[in-house]
């Protein structure tokens, strides 16, 4: 199948990692969300980061760098199914889709854990590894490079995509006083729409990293980011109150901390 090709490719790479999706929602209203997100995005309050996208696709593209979503609501999934916990790692849990299939992923040698939530024909994607770790210094270059052939390996694309938006590392990014890298793609291909995110951090010779990785046809992407990106990312890095989840308690949020799970990184 697809789905295990997918995982497998994933797996075997050296400089795998998956990111943090951040997420910053301003509630502002109880009311329940339409499909084409009318009512609950504020279009107005889009920083413009990538000069050629708009709208929803613009709001997911500009959480990827800590952006604010303009956002009158906390997104919900409309067809809710399984809550989805990971094995080893309870902290990752979260509510997906009835159309949505999710398939776990858990390394110990590299500390990797994170999940490929797949759509059941196919066709969409969720990613997220919160946390994987390489031995030596590995370039969020290489690692984005590896997300994004495993994809078009997974859509069966053999083509040249068109780069939308592209963020690269700057030399001026660190969390608690540690270079980080940040490194994202806005892809279109096959009539298909990705955005891929991988922030990395150095320490003690071993490169820490979280990536995360979403497409969908182009016609559908942003419904999906309303219906099922949004809301994941949602229930994974925000809490109750509105505050960020702090899982590892070492005062950097899981949208920055390549790995939440240990109070050591970063």
């Amino acid at each position: 199948m697809k789905v295990f090709r997918y995982i497998e490719k994933t797996f075997n790479m050296k400089k795998t990692n998956i990111y943090y999706l951040s997420v910053i929602v301003l509630i502002l209203c109880s009311c329940s969300k339409d499909d084409t997100g009318g009512d609950i995005v504020n279009e107005n309050n889009i920083q413009g980061l990538c000069p050629e996208i708009q709208g929803v696709t613009a709001i997911y593209w500009e959480l990827g760098h800590g952006i604010p979503a303009p956002l009158t609501q906390v997104p919900l999934i409309p067809n809710p199914g399984q809550r989805y916990i990971h094995s080893q790692f309870p902290g990752l849990g979260f509510t997906i889709p009835q159309s949505y299939t999710p398939f776990e992923i858990a390394d110990p040698q590299t500390g990797t854990r994170g999940v490929n939530v797949i759509r059941n024909d196919d066709s969409a994607i969720f990613r997220y590894v919160p946390g994987t770790q390489a031995v030596g210094q590995v370039s969020s270059q290489s690692i984005i490079a590896n997300e994004i052939n495993s994809m078009f390996s997974f859509f069966n694309f053999t083509g040249t995509p068109e780069v939308v938006c592209r963020t690269l590392p700057s030399g001026n990014q660190s969390i608690s006083g540690i270079p980080m890298e940040f490194n994202a793609r806005l892809l279109r291909f096959n009539n298909m729409t990705a955005i891929i995110t991988v922030r990395s951090l150095l320490i003690s010779g071993s490169t820490f990293s979280s990536i995360s990785a979403v497409a969908a046809p182009t016609s559908e992407f942003e419904t999906e980011v309303l219906n099922t990106f949004l809301p994941i990312n949602f229930e994974l890095l925000v809490g109750p109150g509105g505050s960020f989840v702090d899982k590892d308690e070492d005062g950097v949020p899981a949208l920055e901390d390549p790995d939440d799970n240990n109070p050591n990184v970063p």
